[in-house]
């Protein structure tokens, strides 16, 4: 029953000397990609909305938001950034634990560092921190949370993530850590209802466990208290939230094994089960001689989560669209499914799309699809008369093909181009790649849009 402080102990004591080169280069690429899903969700109408809020409720403070002139309170940087981050389905994901570090851990570290002006070397062992206990929280509640309970996993694991994260930033000790994890344990939420509507909230849910993540970490700092088995205890975390959970996964390899590693890097703006399926119509469409209006019928065969849950004809709205398998299969049929801003009102009711998302069949093969290592998905497209048919596994950015910096160096400048010019692209590409040795306020300035 010491799983909460042994967690604790290993965030607050793991430096960047700690680390294994191959685990500081993979947080690298991550911070990379964090930055490219803050810059796109910072054109969103959610993004305007809960930033709008903020600049009334705390127009003062040293940390900076995403393309925005002012500043705020490290608390309300981690929720506008954090909310920007994972407001678009094009942040990275661990998929055994239904988290998203990325804009769980990624603000909270970083709203800690602007202010501290900490070196990048700090940062980078903040943000492996909370990466690595979002993850085991998330691995040890197990995906049941979300598929029997109806919790939204990322944002009840997200408080806990951002806690260690903002924790580490702030160099708390162990004791301080075990209560700031058992205060992040009471702010866990996230209810996954916003699905059947695409509503909004699910833009909001990471977002504000960054907040309350890095808020239990400043309260820890002046002695507040939480319950030091936040976690394992008989009314913990896991007992509550979990109807399966597997405790023995949160200290497992501890230290040896980073779960961080095996990071869902998305390559496309949609949710991560169906990206094989968008990927390979990608490439399919990329060996030229396809036109959309040719194809006359699609199936997708893949395993039941992919299908069921994300079955959805007509959406309503983008989030809709980018939670919908048949009309993402659409849309990887019709446009350039590598624009992060593809997903728009625009495509949402454009009738072409709508037409042949409608037409889609989709059908659920459990026995073939969707075991590990296995292949995900099977497509068929009829098109100008012939049966094209293939299999689908993973893609560029899933865990066994990850990216590499220079590769994550391309998806940033494609996401930047809407908001950076090219000079000050580059200049956020070379400030992460020599990230130890950079002052974080200054690449958080970067990214700051000018003006009064």
């Amino acid at each position: 029953m010491d799983e909460t402080r042994r967690l604790a102990e290993f965030a607050a004591g793991r430096r960047y000397q700690d680390l294994p080169p191959s685990v500081v280069e993979a947080v690298r690429v991550y911070i990379l990609d964090n930055l490219a899903s803050g810059l796109v969700g910072s054109h969103t109408p959610w993004a305007d909305m809960v930033g709008g809020l903020v600049r009334e409720t705390a127009p003062n403070g040293p940390c900076s938001v995403f393309q925005r002139s002012w500043t705020t309170s490290p608390s309300h940087a981690a929720l506008v950034n954090g909310t920007m981050i994972g407001g678009f389905e094009t942040d990275h994901a661990f998929v055994p634990g239904s988290c998203h570090p990325s804009a769980a851990v990624f603000p909270a570290a970083m709203a800690v560092a602007e202010k501290r002006r900490l070196d990048g070397r700090s940062f980078i062992a903040a943000v492996a921190a909370g990466y690595e206990l979002a993850c085991r929280v998330g691995a040890a509640a197990t995906r049941s949370v979300e598929d029997e309970r109806g919790f939204h996993g990322p944002g009840t694991n997200a408080p806990f993530g951002g806690a260690a994260g903002a924790g580490r930033a702030l160099e708390l000790d162990t004791e301080a850590m075990v209560n700031a994890l058992g205060v992040a344990g009471s702010h866990a939420c996230g209810l996954l209802e916003f699905a059947r509507e695409g509503a909004m909230t699910k833009r909001l849910h990471v977002g504000r466990g960054a907040q309350m993540g890095l808020e239990s970490a400043l309260l820890a700092s002046s002695g507040f208290t939480g319950p030091s088995t936040v976690l394992e205890g008989e009314k913990g975390f896991l007992r509550v939230y979990s109807p399966s959970p597997r405790p023995e996964l949160l200290l497992e390899g501890l230290g040896e094994r980073y779960l961080l590693m095996d990071m869902l890097v998305k390559a496309y703006p949609c949710h991560a089960s169906f990206h094989p399926v968008v990927e390979g119509i990608h490439r399919l469409r990329a060996g030229g001689g396809m036109e959309p209006g040719a194809v006359e019928s699609v199936r997708v065969v893949g395993y039941e989560r992919m299908i069921k849950r994300h079955d959805q004809r007509e959406p309503t709205s983008v989030l809709g669209a980018q939670y919908s398998l048949p009309f993402s299969v659409a849309v990887g049929l019709c446009r350039d499914i590598d624009d992060p801003f593809t997903y728009s009102e625009e495509t949402l009711w454009d009738p072409a799309i709508r037409r042949l998302a409608s037409s889609v069949e989709l059908a659920v093969d459990g026995e073939r699809f969707g075991r590990p290592g296995g292949p995900a998905a099977e497509v068929s497209l009829t098109v100008g008369g012939s049966l094209h048919t293939f299999q689908v596994a993973g893609w560029k950015g899933a865990p066994g093909n990850p990216y590499t910096f220079d590769e994550m160096a391309g998806k940033f400048r494609r996401y930047a181009a809407g908001s950076l010019d090219p000079e000050r692209t580059e200049q956020v590409v070379r400030t992460v790649l020599a990230l130890e040795d950079a002052d974080v306020g200054e690449l958080a300035a970067l990214l700051r849009m000018e003006g009064p």
